[in-house]
C-alpha cells in the first residue's frame, strides 16, 4: 500500500507533521503511520495509496474511472524515537488519553495553505470510547514496542478537490533547566545568558553522590527543547578581581535527563545537566 505515486495518480491529501523541537522546516518527525481502517483491501478498492516520508503521509488516487465513494480513513501514529514524549509538549486530559485527530473537527484554515487538524491536543470521552473500540495492533517488535500517540482521521470522498493538505502541529515541552556543578565549594559561580534572554536563580549548594561539593543553578523560567539549542549559556564567576568566565558555553539540556522536584512548594519538571570543574 506504500511506495512512490506513479504517474497515473493524483494527490488526494496529504497530512504534514510539524513539530517545533526541530530545527528544520523538513526535518524528520519520529512517527510511524499504519493503517487501521478500512481494511487495505477496501483502501485499494476506494482506489487510494499513501506513500509516507519525512514530512508526513500523502494520498493518492487513481485518475481512472470510478463513481463516487466516500470513507472514513483512520491511521495509527506511533513514536518511533524513545525520547518522543521527552520532548514534545502534549497536553492529554489524563494519562489514558489518546490524541485524535479528525478532519471533521478541524477549523477553518486561518491564512495558512494546510488547515490544522486540531486546535489543542486534548481528547473527549467518546474519543477514548472509539479508540478502545478499534482492533489491537501488533508491534512491529516484541522488545521495544512502539509508543501510542494518537489516532488520524480523515473523512474521504472522491468529490473532494485533489491535493487537500492537513497539517499536525507539536510544540517543543518546556522544562526548568538545573545545572549541577560539581567541584565548586566556595566559589561564587553564576550563569549569564549571552544573548540574555534567561534568567538564573543564584546559585545554592547541594550534596551529590560521593559527597562531592555541588552548586545548584536553576532557570528561572522553563526553557523549550530543540534538537539544536541556540542556547548561549555562560558559567561565570565573581572573584575580587571582576567576573571572569569559566565555560563559555555550557551543554544543553538533554529530554532524555528528566526529574521531578519541589522547589518551594512547586512541583517543578527539570532537565539535569551535570558539569564539572
Amino acid at each position: 500500500m506504500t511506495g512512490n505515486a506513479p504517474q497515473r495518480w493524483q494527490m488526494a491529501f496529504s497530512v504534514e507533521v510539524r513539530h517545533a523541537y526541530f530545527d528544520d522546516v523538513g526535518a524528520s518527525a519520529p512517527l510511524a503511520w499504519q493503517l487501521v481502517e478500512p481494511s487495505p483491501a477496501r483502501f485499494s478498492t476506494l482506489g487510494l495509496m499513501y506513500h509516507v516520508d519525512n514530512r508526513g503521509l500523502s494520498a493518492f488516487r487513481s485518475d481512472g474511472p470510478g463513481g463516487d465513494t466516500a470513507a472514513d480513513l483512520l491511521f495509527q501514529l506511533t513514536a518511533t524515537d524513545p525520547a518522543f514524549f521527552g520532548y514534545t509538549d502534549i497536553d492529554v486530559a489524563d494519562l489514558d488519553s489518546t490524541l485524535w485527530f479528525d478532519s471533521t473537527r478541524a477549523p477553518a484554515t486561518d491564512g495558512d495553505s494546510a488547515r490544522r487538524l486540531h486546535t489543542g491536543a486534548t481528547v473527549s470521552a467518546a474519543d477514548r470510547a472509539a479508540r478502545e473500540a478499534l482492533p489491537l495492533l501488533r508491534s512491529t517488535t516484541q522488545h521495544a514496542p512502539p509508543a501510542l500517540v494518537g489516532f488520524v482521521r480523515i473523512r474521504w470522498s472522491s468529490a473532494d478537490p485533489p491535493g487537500m493538505a492537513w497539517f499536525i502541529a507539536f510544540d517543543a515541552r518546556a522544562v526548568v533547566w538545573r545545572y549541577s556543578v560539581r567541584g565548586a565549594s566556595g566559589r561564587a559561580l553564576f550563569i549569564r545568558d549571552a544573548d540574555g534572554q534567561v534568567d538564573f536563580e543564584p546559585a545554592t549548594p547541594a550534596l551529590s553522590p560521593g559527597n562531592t561539593d555541588t552548586l545548584v543553578l536553576r532557570s528561572t523560567a522553563a526553557i523549550p527543547f530543540r534538537q539544536r539549542s541556540p542556547r548561549r549559556f555562560q558559567l561565570m564567576e565573581a572573584t575580587p578581581h571582576g567576573e571572569r568566565v569559566l565555560i563559555n558555553r555550557l551543554p544543553a539540556a538533554s529530554p532524555s535527563a528528566l526529574a521531578k522536584e519541589t522547589v518551594n512548594g512547586r512541583d517543578l519538571t527539570i532537565a539535569e545537566i551535570h558539569v564539572d570543574l
